[in-house]
C-alpha cells in the first residue's frame, strides 16, 4: 500500500535524526515494515510515499519490486530529490548487516541511475536506527533519540502508534444504533424512487454529529445499490455535474450504446482514467459523513458505508488507511464486489492517476 501526503507547515531536517524522527509525523502514525520515500518537489514542497516492506525474496523478485517502485515515483512529478527511511521489525545487526540492504542499497543506485538524488537512505529497527550507507552506516543508534520532534513539528502531536488508530470510527452507544436501525427500515421502505445525486449532495450538507438518525439513514439506500452508491461517490469526489454524467452513461451502457470496456465510470472510480483529483474539501466532509453512518450501520449492510468510506480515503492517497476500512467490509460481505476489487488495487500498491497530481499551494 502506498500513501501520498504533502504537510500543512514546513519542518526542517537538519540531520539524519531529524529525517527518521520526521516520518511519523508526516504521515501521521508510526509506520511499520515499510519503506517511507520523503520527497523534495522542484517547488520546495514535499510529499511521502509509503510501501509496504516486503519479505526476504531471491534477488530476481527483489528487482522486479524496485523496478516498480523506481517506476511509481517516476510518476510523482517534478520529483528529484529525496530521503529513504525504512522500518523493520529486526535488530539492526540481524545478520551482520543492516536490516533491508540487499534491497535498499540497490534500489539507492537505481534511483542515482534514474536522475533522482537521494540524501539519505536509513533504517529504524526494532533495537536501534542508522544509515545504510555514508561515513556511519551500520552504526546503531538509540530508538529514543527519535522521540525529540525536529524544527516545526514541536506542535503536530503524537502521531498515532499504528495506521490502525486513524481507521477508528466515532463512538456510538446502543440507542444510537437502534435508532439508525429503525430510520434505515423507514428509508429502505420510502426508496422506491431514489435520486442519488440529490440524496448525496443533501448528506454531504449535514453535521454527522448533530444530524438525526433519519437525515443520516436517508442516503443508505443508495449505497446500497452499486449503480447509484457510484454515483454518490462521484457526486462527494467531483460535484453534482460528474454525478449527474456517470448517471447518464450507465443508462448508456445499459441501452448498449457504450460498450464494455469503453466506459469511463470504471477507469475513473479505480483512478485509472483522466480525472481531475477530487476536491479534497468535499472528500473530507464525506469522509466524516461516512465515518458515523459506517459506526450506525448494521452488521448486514455495514461493509457499503465500510467500502465507500476506504474509496473515499484511497482518493485522497491513504491508501494504508483505506486497506483497514476494506479489510473489515470484506470480513462483512467477502462477495462485495467494489471491496473486493479496492483490496486488489490496494495489495498491487496502486493510487489513483490523481494522487501524484501536487495540489495547489
Amino acid at each position: 500500500m502506498t500513501q501520498t501526503a504533502s504537510p500543512d507547515k514546513p519542518i526542517r531536517l537538519r540531520s539524519s535524526r531529524d529525517v527518521a524522527a520526521a516520518v511519523p509525523r508526516l504521515l501521521g502514525y508510526r509506520p511499520h515494515r515499510s519503506i517511507v520515500f520523503i520527497n523534495t518537489h522542484d517547488d520546495g514542497r514535499v510529499s511521502t510515499m509509503r510501501v509496504d516492506l516486503p519479505e526476504a525474496a531471491p534477488p530476481t523478485a527483489e528487482k522486479r519490486f524496485i523496478t516498480s517502485l523506481v517506476g511509481m515515483l517516476c510518476k510523482v512529478p517534478e520529483v528529484r530529490r529525496m530521503l529513504i527511511v525504512v522500518y523493520a521489525d529486526r535488530p539492526f545487526d540481524d545478520g551482520g548487516d543492516v536490516p533491508g540492504a540487499s534491497l535498499v542499497r540497490p534500489l539507492v543506485r537505481r534511483l542515482l541511475d534514474s536522475g533522482f538524488v537521494v540524501h539519505d537512505a536509513l533504517c529504524v529497527a526494532a533495537d536501534a536506527w542508522g544509515a545504510y550507507d555514508g561515513h556511519d552506516a551500520g552504526i546503531p543508534h538509540a530508538l529514543d533519540e527519535l522521540d525529540a520532534a525536529p524544527l516545526g513539528a514541536e506542535d503536530t502531536g503524537e502521531p498515532a502508534a499504528a495506521v490502525e488508530a486513524l481507521a477508528e470510527l466515532p463512538a456510538v452507544g446502543y440507542l444510537a444504533r437502534r435508532a439508525f436501525d429503525a430510520a434505515l427500515d423507514r428509508a429502505i421502505r420510502a426508496s422506491e424512487y431514489l435520486r442519488p445525486v440529490l440524496a448525496a449532495e443533501a448528506a454531504l450538507a449535514l453535521d454527522p454529529d448533530t444530524a438525526d438518525s433519519d437525515e443520516l439513514a436517508a442516503v443508505m439506500p443508495v449505497l446500497l445499490c452499486p449503480e447509484l452508491r457510484d454515483a454518490a461517490l462521484f457526486t462527494w469526489a467531483w460535484g453534482v455535474e460528474r454525478g449527474l454524467d456517470l448517471l447518464d452513461e450507465a443508462e448508456r451502457i445499459a441501452d448498449g450504446e457504450i460498450g464494455p470496456g469503453d466506459d469511463s465510470i470504471a477507469l475513473d472510480l479505480m483512478g485509472l482514467g483522466e480525472a481531475e483529483p477530487p476536491d479534497r474539501e468535499r472528500v473530507a466532509r464525506a469522509v466524516a459523513l461516512m465515518s458515523r453512518i459506517a459506526a450506525l450501520a448494521p452488521e448486514d449492510v455495514a461493509h457499503a458505508p465500510l467500502t465507500v468510506l476506504a474509496w473515499l480515503h484511497w482518493s485522497q492517497g491513504r491508501g494504508s488507511v483505506a486497506g483497514c476500512f476494506v479489510d473489515r467490509a470484506r470480513e462483512l460481505d467477502p462477495s462485495y464486489g467494489l471491496a473486493e476489487l479496492l483490496q486488489t488495487v490496494l495489495r498491487q500498491g496502486h493510487l489513483p492517476n490523481w494522487a501524484y497530481v501536487m495540489p495547489d499551494a
